[in-house]
């Protein structure tokens, strides 16, 4: 028979006819009943190549061709069917074959109805059992069970999704790209579990969405492989979340409002007390006249308030500095060993004073090692502080040390000292803002914040704080960095 007469009756047949050319297998006829089932226009299809245009794509990525009576195709809305499709040779009066017809009986319907016949009896009781909304699709993607809770979430009667494609349960704006994902998981099935994977919405009946989580497995039946997905409704969670981030979002503004305060107000805040400071110790100083014992006491105690008070908005501003991010270390090569004995000559009078020995220990050879002295300076000095702060009796001792570990050279001060010591269970508490422990008398000065700024440091640093602390015997809180050595 040759083309002509091939043409009008494909034309005509009430059955969904395609015609390729032969080898190339590009489409030379297309009728309307092709046009109805596979959803492509005859002007769409002509010329094309049949496989990559109606076949499912496997694991490679390529069209798989298979035919038989329950072959799946390809829509062009992405959607899979099951049709019995056939081919026949088409050969001319030469009797060489010049092309292929190719036909299609839509059978997604008879195959979904048998499948969900099947699921039906074994699985119905066990879906309705479960908490979680449950649906079932073949491997073309169509529904073919769901449980009370899945009809209820998305306000559908079980019958009115039975055969249609998962899709109807996504929102339209998602459709294509879920058609893509499922052929994607169909390829290679896993067990997915709740919360993996991308951010999902469902659409109800009445067009509302909302958003859900999804777990997947593959079940494999007599009637192919299926797929039940656990459908989860997670809105509250979602506004709870929402509501959270906004809550964080305003604390985070507060806390950024209070830093840039305190920051601000370093000149208001510290020049009126330098005067004050600045005054009264000119005044102990006699120079513009003597004082009475009383005088004396007063002028003291005024001093002495002044200098607490200036130490704690130094401390809250420092603090204020480091967590508004404002802080900016200029890294450089420093020798350690003249800031352990800057500090030491700043406290010894006040460990004199309690009849305590500071000294300072180091190697002989000069420790030099990149680090901000500002920040080196600030550890060191709340350290060695507090250990004269705490201790009652005996020595403080600032120790320098500089060794080889592997490929990284490791620098470490630590601070000694034979003071109260700090229980165990109040080591990690004593490095957070405001914590006061382990003190030997209740009237010792001190703001709670020495400590958490001297992690803050570290941390700014790249180093790290330690401490080993024994009550009755004394404690040492050390520093170090490392930095990596070039072979």
């Amino acid at each position: 028979m040759d083309k002509d007469l091939w043409s009008e009756l494909v034309q005509q047949s009430p059955d969904a006819l395609v015609v390729t050319g032969f080898p190339d297998d590009h489409i030379i006829l297309w009728n309307p009943q092709a046009e109805a089932v596979l959803g492509y226009c005859a002007e769409e299809a002509l010329g094309a190549r049949l496989p990559p245009l109606i076949m499912p794509f496997g694991k490679d990525g390529l069209p798989q061709s298979s035919d038989g009576e329950e072959a799946v195709r390809r829509c062009k809305n992405g959607l899979l069917i099951y049709v019995n499709a056939a081919t026949q040779a088409l050969v001319g009066s030469d009797g060489q074959q010049w092309g292929t017809l190719h036909r299609y009986t839509d059978i997604t319907r008879l195959r979904v109805s048998r499948t969900a016949r099947l699921v039906e009896r074994r699985y119905r009781d066990l879906v309705d059992s479960m908490p979680d909304a449950i649906v079932m699709v073949n491997d073309a993607g169509h529904i073919i069970l769901v449980n009370r809770q899945l009809e209820h979430l998305f306000g559908y009667e079980g019958s009115e999704l039975l055969g249609h494609p998962i899709e109807v349960l996504v929102p339209e704006r998602y459709r294509a790209r879920h058609s893509h994902h499922r052929g994607n998981y169909l390829s290679t099935p896993r067990l997915r579990p709740m919360g993996e994977g991308l951010e999902l919405f469902g659409r109800r009946k009445d067009g509302s969405e909302f958003p859900v989580e999804i777990s997947l497995s593959p079940l494999e039946t007599d009637d192919g492989p299926l797929v039940s997905a656990a459908v989860r409704d997670i809105t509250e969670r979602k506004r709870f979340e929402q509501a959270l981030r906004e809550k964080n979002d305003e604390l985070q503004k507060a806390n950024q409002a209070k830093n840039r305060f305190l920051a601000t107000m370093s000149h208001e805040l510290r020049t009126p007390l330098n005067a004050i400071i600045g005054f009264t110790g000119l005044m102990l100083m006699r120079l513009s006249g003597p004082l009475t014992a009383d005088q004396d006491k007063q002028l003291t105690a005024v001093q002495s308030s002044g200098k607490h008070l200036l130490s704690l908005i130094n401390d809250l501003l420092d603090l204020a500095k480091i967590e508004s991010e404002r802080v900016e270390m200029s890294i450089e090569p420093v020798a350690w060993l003249e800031v352990l004995e800057e500090v030491a000559a700043a406290l010894r009078p006040a460990a004199m004073a309690k009849g305590l020995s500071l000294s300072v220990q180091a190697p002989a050879t000069p420790i030099v090692a990149s680090i901000n002295r500002r920040a080196l300076h600030q550890i060191t000095l709340n350290l060695a502080n507090n250990a004269v702060k705490y201790t009652r009796a005996g020595e403080v001792r600032l120790e320098l040390s500089q060794r080889l570990e592997g490929h990284c050279l490791r620098t470490e001060l630590a601070v000694v000292d034979t003071g109260v010591g700090i229980q165990a269970e109040d080591q990690e508490r004593l490095f957070q803002a405001f914590m006061q422990v382990g003190s030997a008398s209740p009237d010792i000065e001190g703001t709670g914040l020495g400590l958490y700024l001297c992690r803050k440091l570290a941390d700014l640093l790249g180093g790290h704080i330690a401490l080993q602390s024994t009550v009755g015997v004394g404690s040492r809180f050390s520093f170090h960095i490392e930095t990596e050595v070039k072979p």
